[in-house]
């Protein structure tokens, strides 16, 4: 049984069926908050201009109900151009067409549904999560970057490009540089791309100019050898006005044969500017988008990479991302993770020389996605410096504290019985939990810890590994 599809051209709104879809046009105000209650948007095409605003927009909310909804273009187009073909779900050429893509639009409506989307500690971390889910409700796996002519990079990603003006586009490598060192990508060359040193701009204009005054203003000829006398000069000394042929200057026999009575070892450029003359170019690659000129061995190269979802990534597509090593490392009272691993080495090597125990303590929030979904990403921040600080107060000020992850706390506790350690570890769970309960009365917090004795025996890379992936307990 069809459904009628009716239009309200006063609200600009598509009816089909149960359904009702927001109809955006260039002779219409955007709201975006609009879309939150509509089963999807539908795009006017015929203005890539307003197209391409309108979808950079909606894309780049970061209000999940606004920028995984479901994306139509009608008529025009616009869904010819690369950047907005990844951010649309299907092109319509009247409204009627409605009920072709149905199915595949209530497909992503049911998969947004299986998101449990947190609020992430910074804007990377947002917006990986963010890319994350709109794959997972798009059901992509691989992630190629397309090229792109108003792209300020010449290649681009463009979920992760909307949220970045023209000048900072550069920074969606970034990005996706942290989301593959945290494991959620895999990735494998596709091509490289050379930018300006001093705007990070790929707008390039590569040219040929004078070694002495940069000017790319030169004629070039070809420099003759006359071997019966050795003298050398541009092919203007040796014509003339009378004939075509070519006369030596130096000792006026007529050169007949290339390779007989001459040849022609090289080009001679004369620079227009400045007269020079000299053989070898300089190359210069002159930034369109800030006009400076970059000598290319400045030139700041870039490795633009083809990137496949692991299932690290697809765990964290519904759950969340919830922060970056940058996000973490910055709180005070911790040391860096690489720093901490590095104390560990150094321990066990001092362990080697003694007969005394340390140990390493995991904490791990068990249901951190809920506990940070609680609260907005600054919240979290001052959340965690709490956390730190009631750790901090439990022990001595030599043992270091130390984020794997915003869900994964390390301790060192060096020169101390494990099973102090462990008694010490229990009162630390004991304050944490009263800490969450205190500033959420309808949350329980679920914390897991285990305190492993380090062994001098094994290497700190691999007693890192098994004390961050070892079974915990409450």
């Amino acid at each position: 049984m069809s459904r009628a599809i009716t239009i309200d051209n006063s609200k600009g709104t598509v009816h089909f069926g149960e359904l009702v879809y927001l109809y955006l046009s260039p002779n219409r105000s955007v709201v975006l908050e609009r879309s939150m209650d509509y089963a999807g948007i539908i795009v006017d095409g015929k203005n890539h201009h307003f197209a391409r605003m309108v979808i950079q927009r909606i894309r780049g909310n970061f209000k999940p109900e606004i920028y995984l909804k479901p994306i139509l273009i009608l008529n025009g187009t616009a869904h010819r151009e690369p950047f907005l073909r990844t951010l649309i779900d299907g092109t319509l050429f009247s409204f009627e067409q409605i009920a072709l893509v149905h199915d595949h639009l209530g497909s992503i409506r049911q998969r947004v549904k299986d998101l449990n989307l947190i609020h992430s500690l910074s804007v990377e971390a947002q917006i990986i999560t963010k890319l994350l889910a709109y794959m997972y409700t798009r059901e992509i796996k691989e992630l190629e970057p397309i090229s792109y002519v108003y792209s300020n990079t010449n290649y681009t990603f463009p979920f992760v490009a909307c949220h970045y003006p023209f000048d900072d586009e550069h920074t969606i490598f970034d990005v996706m540089k942290i989301a593959q060192e945290e494991g959620l990508f895999n990735s494998e060359f596709f091509d490289r791309t050379y930018s300006c040193s001093n705007c990070t701009s790929s707008h390039l204009n590569y040219r040929e100019v004078c070694p002495k005054c940069q000017s790319p203003n030169a004629i070039s000829e070809d420099l003759i050898h006359h071997f019966p006398c050795a003298y050398v000069g541009p092919i203007s000394d040796f014509t003339n006005q009378l004939d075509d042929q070519l006369d030596c200057p130096k000792c006026s026999r007529r050169l007949r044969h290339i390779g007989v009575d001459y040849d022609k070892p090289s080009i001679l450029h004369t620079c227009q500017k400045c007269t020079n003359t000299f053989q070898d170019f300089n190359v210069y690659a002159k930034c369109i988008s800030c006009l400076f000129e970059n000598p290319v061995e400045l030139l700041i190269a870039t490795d633009i990479l083809r990137y496949t979802l692991t299932k690290k990534g697809e765990y964290a597509a519904i759950n969340g991302f919830s922060s970056t090593p940058k996000d973490i490392e910055q709180i005070i009272g911790t040391v860096k993770y690489d720093t901490f691993k590095t104390m560990v080495k150094y321990e066990i090597e001092r362990l080697k020389q003694t007969d005394g125990s340390s140990n390493i303590v995991v904490i791990k929030i068990v249901n951190a996605g809920d506990f940070y979904s609680k609260v907005s990403h600054d919240a979290q921040k001052v959340l965690l410096k709490e956390i730190v600080s009631e750790i901090r107060s439990s022990i001595r000020s030599s043992d270091m504290i130390t984020f794997h992850s915003s869900s994964t706390i390390l301790i060192a506790m060096n020169e101390i019985p494990k099973r102090i350690s462990e008694r010490i570890t229990a009162e630390i769970l004991q304050l944490l939990r009263t800490l969450i309960e205190n500033n959420f009365k309808d949350f329980t917090i679920q914390l897991e810890s285990n305190v492993s004795q380090l062994n001098y025996q094994l290497s700190a890379d691999l007693q890192m590994d098994m004390v961050i992936n070892a079974d915990v307990n409450e």
